[in-house]
């Protein structure tokens, strides 16, 4: 309803969501949409190691499993896009920098394609098998990653949640089966193993000898096959269920997953596929969990969440609302009592000592690092005119994007300034998949480090 030449204005009204929300209109004037955002980045996390030297760490931040579908509508582009080219163009320059570990972060992948979801898993595996497809017949096809060679063969994380849907469960599910990567998360994926085919009602009806269509009789969108990992287990509805589980609200949620679809396929399994395990994950997998339990037990963060959980089940258990305005402003007045009382103890933490550089793709193609992101702590420091917004962070803190140069000269004490609207939540998530992964790198053996090309302290 919102599409129209482009140029011309389209007016938007728009119902904020909070108790006293008042109808806005916005005016937008319709353009040319460059989707940048959708298309796979990496940061490079620098910190101090154990041994006293310093460890790198990447973090490839995947939106969608993209691909240039129709050549011919490139709009005179000649480079098509891809999903896995783009990936290792990012591994590319993250070996070039020494990283020791990398995290793919599929969290909020709700899938695209599945000849991409396949090569991309083939540069962390050699080859052999990636999904198994299963059509209405009940015929059963593998397909494979025929490349017999690996592109990244170090410690290798897979960070996934309730949203990471589809093609993302089969990477994950794939790189789970051969023990090539450690999957962390919600406490499973989505749950999307089928495949659907639109079928145009008109062309079968004229087939039938139905004449005199005068409107679009519409569509049929059809199963016909289902998705099954190497092992032979169905991604469906129960999804990839990570080596270690962290505490999250989504996994909670009834409402997110293939489960919450009326009548949705079973959970099933088919023969297992021929393929050869890497064991790079199970003999590290108990002190793992170990170590990550105790952190999670004592984390601020987590209690935070656990918090939030407990209120959440409450929230869904209340069968009534009231309708008494004086109560639900009590209600908003606690939440955001709350808010501010977590952002000011966030604020007041110290100041994580790692360096975060963000690595788009055309920097992936240029010669070093380009500045790090700056750390502040607001509540001893102000954003100037010249630095972006704040933007979410590697470490316990917030980081905002330093100004012209990398500069952080302008960054000034001034803890009447404090903007809350302006404190982003901090990615637990990603920070504690950040310290399993130093955990893997310390108990990887120093030989298969070293045959990887990587380093656990450089």
């Amino acid at each position: 309803m919102i599409r129209g030449p482009k140029g011309t204005e389209v007016r938007l009204k728009i119902i904020p969501a909070g108790a006293d929300s008042t109808p806005v209109t916005i005016t937008l004037v319709r353009d040319e949409i460059k989707l940048e955002d959708q298309e796979a980045k990496a940061k490079l996390i620098e910190m101090p190691s154990s041994s006293g030297g310093t460890l790198r760490l990447g973090v490839i931040d995947l939106p969608s499993f993209y691909a240039s579908f129709d050549p011919s509508n490139t709009r005179g582009k000649s480079e098509q896009k891809s999903t896995t080219e783009d990936v290792r163009k990012l591994l590319t320059k993250l070996k070039k920098e020494n990283v020791s570990g990398v995290i793919l972060d599929l969290r909020r992948n709700g899938g695209g394609s599945l000849e991409e979801a396949i090569n991309l898993t083939g540069l962390f595996i050699k080859d052999g098998p990636v999904v198994q497809v299963k059509a209405y017949d009940n015929t059963v096809e593998a397909d494979d990653d025929r490349d017999p060679s690996f592109f990244y063969d170090g410690p290798l994380i897979v960070l996934t949640s309730r949203f990471s849907a589809s093609a993302s469960e089969i990477l994950a599910g794939a790189l789970q089966d051969y023990g090539r990567a450690l999957i962390v998360g919600d406490s499973s994926t989505h749950g999307k193993g089928t495949v659907q085919s639109v079928q145009p009602l008109r062309e079968a009806l004229v087939r039938m000898g139905v004449r005199g269509l005068t409107n679009d009789p519409g569509a049929l969108k059809l199963t016909i096959k289902k998705f099954y990992r190497a092992s032979g287990a169905s991604t469906q509805l129960k999804g990839v269920v990570p080596d270690i589980i962290l505490p999250s609200i989504l996994s909670e949620s009834k409402d997110i997953g293939e489960a919450a679809l009326e009548n949705p396929l079973p959970w099933d399994t088919i023969r297992s596929a021929k393929f050869d395990k890497v064991n790079m994950v199970e003999p590290y997998l108990g002190e793992l969990r170990k170590r990550s339990s105790e952190r999670v037990a004592t984390d601020k963060e987590f209690s935070y969440i656990r918090q939030d959980i407990e209120l959440f089940k409450k929230q869904q258990s209340d069968k009534t609302i009231s309708l008494n305005e004086k109560v639900r402003l009590k209600e908003k007045e606690e939440a955001d009592a709350r808010a501010k009382a977590r952002d000011k103890e966030r604020l007041a933490r110290q100041e994580p000592s790692e360096k975060t550089y963000e690595i788009t793709l055309k920097l992936a193609q240029q010669p070093g690092l380009p500045p790090p992101m700056a750390h502040t702590n607001s509540m001893t420091a102000k954003f100037s005119s010249t630095t972006s917004t704040p933007v979410l962070g590697s470490g316990t803190n917030s980081t905002v994007a330093a100004g012209k140069g990398g500069s952080t000269d302008n960054l000034t004490p001034d803890s009447s300034t404090l903007d809350e609207d302006k404190v982003p939540a901090v990615d637990a998530h990603l920070i504690e998949s950040e310290h399993i992964l130093v955990d893997y790198l310390s108990l990887f053996p120093k030989e298969k480090l070293a045959a990887t090309g990587q380093s656990a302290a450089r």
